[in-house]
């Protein structure tokens, strides 16, 4: 499984303030980039986490 965000995604950095092992804001970019290719089973419940967390559900896991 992998993850993907959004198009809609406001960059508000919840993500990245509970789980900066996995999300880091690119200012450059204005987005949201992602540290991990591949969800592992050890980061899949803290993914899970990550998407319940999300201001505007713009995170999910795709396979």
């Amino acid at each position: 499984m992998r993850i993907e965000i959004a198009d809609y995604c406001i960059r508000c950095g919840i993500c990245e303030d509970c789980y900066p092992d996995i999300y880091k804001r690119n200012y450059e970019d204005h987005c949201m980039d992602i540290l991990v290719e591949e969800v592992t089973p050890d980061l899949e419940e803290r993914v899970k986490g990550s998407i319940a967390d999300c201001a505007v559900a713009a995170i999910r896991l795709v396979k």
